[in-house]
């Protein structure tokens, strides 16, 4: 590993190819992993590689409020998604910024170091995908930008494609979850790798292309905390009872500031968050089981099964039965 690890109080972390045992249930099927454990928390890089693409996936957990500073030599062209929580930073090459959960962003520096704040007792997870020159080549006509961008990368300057805050969107995150679930082996392992790391460094030049300045609604530490709680009392209970009105009354927050929490982190409000969740868990369910569609219906709030089939269809495009019948197949 050619990234150092140093902490404000547990002092810094060596990272070791023989993982704990805790550490090893988590760890993803043929990725060469590099952890530690112990009373401070855990630290977990599991690095899978294609022919020409690095990925590496870091999980973080502390046990106490703690201030890790990474610091890495190598240089690199890295498109950085992040997977669960908000890190607030201060990075030597860029300044103090904040990439929230669903956060990307595509840098390019000789060297990194940053200080990164992290909440006691919460899991952090985020995704680097290393790229090469030649990716971005068969891209270029379409992105003019990238000419400037990696015109500086093999000057070797520090710069950033992405001048504005931007969000992975679902299509993104759902390729992301094929990379990290893949079970292919050896060469086609590979190659699946490659594609998937492609395909979502496409998509993350049009998002990023794409998103406007001046869209983004700026939160702090606690409020995040507030929001995050929040979600996670929204994925505790997102049957027919839930009540927008008693989560603010629970959160001690108002709605518009609950809202604007949401917009944030999650680029949508607590409703669209809410029916994106309940269709997440709606078509998991629909595909992994054969529970009949009224119950699934039920369970996602929607007191009849035809309305909820409606509403199914105009967010995913078709209808629960045919990812029933899919499934099935599979």
């Amino acid at each position: 590993m050619n990234t150092r690890i140093q902490t404000a109080h547990a002092g810094e972390i060596r990272l070791s190819p023989v993982l704990p045992g805790p550490l090893r249930q988590m760890q993803i099927p043929d990725s060469v992993c590099y952890g530690a454990a112990g009373s401070f928390g855990h630290v977990l890089f599991q690095r899978l590689d294609g022919d020409s693409i690095k990925l590496l996936y870091h999980t973080l957990y502390f046990t106490n409020d703690e201030q890790v500073t990474f610091h890495s030599h190598e240089p690199a062209i890295r498109l950085q998604i992040i997977i669960r929580n908000s890190y607030f930073y201060d990075s030597r090459e860029f300044g103090p910024g904040v990439l929230h959960e669903r956060g990307l962003s595509l840098q390019a520096f000789p060297s990194s170091y940053s200080v990164v704040r992290l909440r006691k007792q919460e899991n952090y997870s985020h995704l680097s995908i290393f790229y090469t020159q030649e990716h971005f080549l068969p891209l270029l006509s379409s992105f003019p930008g990238l000419t400037d961008f990696l015109d500086k990368a093999e000057a070797g300057k520090v710069v950033r494609f992405n001048e504005h805050y931007c969000r992975a969107d679902t299509m993104i995150l759902s390729l992301v979850d094929s990379l990290l679930d893949c079970d292919y082996k050896d060469h086609l392992r590979k190659i699946y790798l490659e594609s998937l790391a492609a395909e979502i460094l496409l998509l993350s030049l049009l998002k990023i292309t794409q998103t406007a300045p001046g869209t983004t609604i700026s939160i702090g530490e606690e409020e995040s905390a507030h929001i995050y709680q929040a979600r996670e009392l929204i994925l505790q209970d997102m049957g027919k009872s839930f009540s927008i009105p008693a989560l603010t009354k629970q959160m001690g927050l108002s709605l518009y500031k609950l809202n604007n929490g949401f917009k944030a982190i999650f680029g949508m409000g607590v409703t669209e968050f809410l029916l994106e969740a309940r269709m997440a868990r709606a078509h998991r369910v629909l595909m992994e089981t054969n529970t009949p569609v009224s119950v699934v219906a039920e369970n996602s709030g929607y007191s009849h099964h035809h309305a909820f089939e409606l509403a199914f269809k105009k967010y995913f495009g078709y209808t629960p039965a045919f990812v029933q019948r899919s499934g099935k197949h599979s």
